[in-house]
């Protein structure tokens, strides 16, 4: 594969049609695991590159393979793709056009870099070796929408090589623009959710 700086490069000279598809999806944001017009757009994304596509028959759930060149492991990258129920306030010229419905937590940024990691693989396809899927899930805010994928068969998308690996990633404001941080195993995963109620006297 190129050196860093080179596919970094690909990555900037590419930025604009990752930020068209982030604006794109973020004007139109969908809940739960019924996302018609957010798979559209994802599929459309895909369309022109060597991907294999299938699409969930439970979800509107995207699954795209990229067969490198030479035989090799097979990973998986994954971006979700719902939105919140959230009135948004921004004011921003891509702002919400769903009364009542936003991409408050990223999930639209999240699925263009998704697509712009997909184009770049795809240009160098002659030198990958291996497979990478790419996960385009609906349904993560609390709707299981994972769990469907998988009983679709996600983990079987090459069946000849199983999945060796999965990567996902998530924006945050806690950390500066430009940077990257990670960590080996989960990183920002909840399994649960509770509420505490405090009941307090005033006086």
């Amino acid at each position: 594969m190129p050196a860093d700086a080179d596919l970094l490069a690909a990555a900037r000279a590419d930025a604009d049609r990752t930020l068209e598809l982030r604006r794109r999806l973020h004007r139109r944001p969908e809940i739960g695991l019924h996302l018609p017009e957010t798979q559209a757009a994802v599929v459309e994304a895909f369309a022109g590159l060597p991907v294999e596509l299938t699409t969930g028959t439970t979800t509107s759930s995207v699954v795209g393979v990229l067969r490198g060149a030479r035989p090799g492991p097979t990973y998986l990258l994954r971006a979700d793709m719902d939105a919140l129920p959230v009135q948004e306030a921004t004011g921003l010229p891509f702002a919400s056009e769903v009364p009542g419905v936003m991409h408050a937590c990223g999930h639209d940024t999240h699925v263009a870099m998704l697509l712009g990691a997909a184009r770049l693989l795809a240009e160098r396809r002659d030198q990958l070796a291996g497979q990478v899927v790419f996960m385009v899930q609906p349904g993560e805010e609390g709707f299981h929408g994972a769990r469907f994928m998988l009983e679709e068969g996600l983990l079987d998308a090459v069946p000849e090589t199983p999945v060796s690996g999965a990567f996902a990633l998530h924006i945050s404001t806690m950390f500066p623009t430009g940077t990257i941080n990670v960590r080996p195993g989960p990183m920002m995963a909840s399994a649960d959710q509770w509420t505490i109620t405090v009941h307090g006297r005033g006086g």
